[in-house]
């Protein structure tokens, strides 16, 4: 008979430093939000950042957590070794670069690479939509001086036409932040707010805003490619060579996209081939997806296709 030696379970750690990030990201988010409301104006104090701060900071979190929650329930389903999420505070634009766990183990299968990396985008959208409807419909309409929703030098390739037709590349900064469409945000808007009449925007509730936020980072995390969460995606539905040759071509079409779009995804193109890449560590057992879990693989694909925006921001 053999013998069965049981170890103790090592104790674990009181997690110090995610919970720290957190609060301070609440803290940074907190301060973002007061400085796009109202109260901003009247300076801040404690009662001030709060009543300002929390519609925006509150949305925010709770997409990024709920998120990236999903990568960790998923992971730790499939006995993954992961992290809990680690916040990443700024003092700076939205008060945060977003979240990331930090997976310590090889994953076991396809499906788990597949599981895992769906369900954070998945959940993540899951909460912000109906944040996004929310928000419109706590937005008010304006008229905008003409000129003034969006830029000519959205691209360098605008910026190659304006030095060619002689005209300014940068002119009066009116204030005015137009922020783009996906396929998702301009549904929801017609839906809330119907065709809107010519010369006016949305001028969008702080909830609104963080649900745009976190659509767009839906997007940046769905770009099949590398470890991407997309890219996990990817690597399930098509293996090792086909992940590889797919995110060789997504990655030329970031480039494309930031060359003729917007400056935004010329930096996230940079961003992912340098510093991401496009490898996908192979899981320990390579086989085939089963075909509902194919469906789940292109549905997850077709989000990033839905949640897509073209131009994100307009100066």
């Amino acid at each position: 008979m053999d013998e069965l030696v049981l170890r103790p379970r090592p104790r674990s750690r009181f997690p110090a430093a995610n919970l720290a990030l957190f609060l301070a990201t609440l803290a940074t988010t907190l301060w973002a939000g007061f400085t796009l409301s109202p109260l901003a104006p009247l300076g801040p104090t404690l009662g001030r950042v709060l009543e300002g701060g929390l519609p925006f900071a509150g949305a925010l979190v709770a997409i990024l957590f709920t998120h990236e929650m999903g990568h960790y329930v998923l992971a730790r389903r499939h006995r993954v070794d992961t992290t809990l999420p680690y916040f990443i505070p700024v003092p700076f634009g939205a008060g945060t670069l977003g979240a990331v766990i930090r997976i310590r183990s090889a994953l076991p299968s396809r499906q788990a690479t597949l599981e895992i990396g769906a369900a954070g985008p998945i959940a993540g959208f899951l909460v912000a939509v109906p944040l996004l409807v929310w928000g419109l419909a706590h937005s008010e309409v304006h008229q905008v001086a003409a000129g003034v929703a969006g830029s000519t030098v959205a691209s360098p390739l605008d910026a190659l036409r304006a030095w060619m037709d002689g005209r300014e590349l940068f002119g009066p900064d009116t204030g005015v932040r137009v922020y783009g469409d996906s396929l998702v945000t301009w549904a929801a808007q017609r839906l809330v707010w119907g065709t809107l009449p010519a010369g006016h925007e949305v001028f969008v509730h702080p909830v609104g805003f963080a649900a745009w936020l976190g659509l767009l980072v839906t997007s940046l995390n769905l770009v099949p490619m590398g470890q991407l969460d997309g890219g996990h995606v990817l690597y399930a539905l098509l293996g090792r060579r086909g992940a590889r040759a797919g995110s060789e071509v997504v990655s030329a079409g970031l480039l494309v996209a930031g060359l003729t779009l917007s400056w935004n995804w010329l930096f996230w193109w940079l961003l992912t081939r340098f510093l991401i890449g496009a490898r996908h560590p192979p899981p320990l057992r390579d086989e085939p997806l089963s075909p509902g879990r194919r469906v789940l693989a292109v549905a997850t694909l077709l989000l990033f296709v839905v949640t897509f925006v073209p131009v994100p921001i307009s100066l």
